[in-house]
């Protein structure tokens, strides 16, 4: 058998958990790094022997077994011809330990609200139950308003829910066919309002909800919490996120050519700008963004983090050097083919939840 490696290997020596994915192929990620006093066994076995990894490779509904070995500057692995008993015990015992760590997470779609053909979905990933009603958590997507849907946050929704929220990934109308951004902040709003109408369904705490929006879905949360009307409607408490969390968020639209050509004469851009409604009712706010940005630029998210202390409110921004819309290092290209530094994105998820946690949104 042969294993794609698609992480790339390092000098040192160290264990893997490596979970076979839909392609077949595995990724890597390393759980522990041993000293260099490795068991004579494995020395005097294999002397060239510069990485062990353990596999995981599910099957149905069992867990295979498997020591596999390989240099640094190999593109494979092929099967060790056997394996240390010490090392039998630790690839029994490490499986075992990962999988207990999961928490139970349940994953459920519905219908939150249907306007006009659309048919829009809200898909739920439940924490394990408890006794005392959750926070919950939604997510909106980026993608300019007019491309992208609800599975693009899929992955850090399970995060969020590990940390027991209740976290929704919402779909929502895109700037497409006659539509514009005013009809996405239209569903934001129906979406907060639904999942408070479900705080029984999913033993949630009404009174924090938060709104999680990335780029263009950074807009819809901001808007659906400041904006005074949407559509001429007033835009009630129930339907307005308890704090936000906005990701390389798009906060200005006063004077973005862009986006008001997707307005389409529908509205003043003016009017469905976050930036121009900040006073002391924002929620607790959080933002993510990276200096070189050519998209929303960091300048907008100072402008809203001082008016926004100006005003009394609370909101923590952090700006991250030398790199672009979400965090990209392809400073050129930033609207395609994001480049995320690992490292910014991994500080920036830590802020997130240490921002959560000083809430007392989550726990550990």
């Amino acid at each position: 058998m042969t294993v794609k490696i698609l992480q790339n290997s390092t000098p040192c020596s160290y264990l893997a958990l490596l979970k076979e994915n839909i392609t077949g192929h595995a990724t890597a990620k390393p759980v522990y790094k041993p000293t260099r006093r490795w068991p004579r066994a494995i020395l005097a076995q294999k002397k060239n022997v510069k990485q062990f990894y353990l596999i995981i490779i599910k099957k149905s509904n069992f867990l295979r077994i498997a020591a596999y070995n390989c240099k640094p500057n190999l593109c494979s692995m092929k099967k060790a011809t056997s394996a240390p008993l010490c090392l039998a015990v630790i690839f029994l015992v490490l499986p075992l330990i990962y999988l207990q760590a999961q928490p139970a997470i349940k994953q459920d779609s519905f219908i939150y609200r249907i306007a006009g053909p659309d048919t829009l979905k809200a898909y739920v990933f439940s924490p394990a139950p408890g006794n005392k009603p959750r926070p919950a958590i939604l997510l909106f997507h980026g993608g300019a308003w007019r491309l992208g849907d609800a599975s693009w946050t899929f992955d850090r929704a399970k995060e969020f829910a590990a940390d027991g929220m209740v976290a929704v990934s919402i779909d929502y109308r895109l700037a497409n066919n006659g539509l514009s951004p005013v009809d996405g902040v239209e569903d934001a709003c129906a979406a907060f309002e639904w999942i408070r109408k479900q705080a029984a369904k999913f033993n949630i705490n009404t009174h924090k909800i938060v709104g999680y929006g990335v780029s263009a879905g950074g807009h819809l949360v901001a808007a659906a919490a400041v904006l005074p009307f949407v559509k001429g409607k007033q835009v009630t408490a129930n339907e307005r996120p308890s704090v936000l969390m906005l990701y390389s968020p798009a906060l200005n639209m006063a004077h973005d050519g862009y986006f008001d050509a997707l307005m389409k004469g529908k509205g003043d851009p003016a009017s469905y700008s976050p930036s121009e409604f900040i006073n002391n009712t924002l929620p607790p706010t959080l933002i993510i963004q990276g200096e070189q940005d050519s998209i929303v630029f960091a300048a907008d998210a100072r402008a809203f983090r001082d008016k926004a202390l100006k005003a009394g409110a609370t909101c923590e921004l952090h700006i991250y050097p030398g790199v672009g819309h979400l965090l990209t290092r392809n400073i050129k290209v930033q609207y395609k083919d994001f480049d995320s530094d690992p490292a910014f994105v991994a500080d920036a998820r830590n802020k997130e939840d240490n921002f959560l946690r000083a809430l007392g949104y989550i726990s550990r």
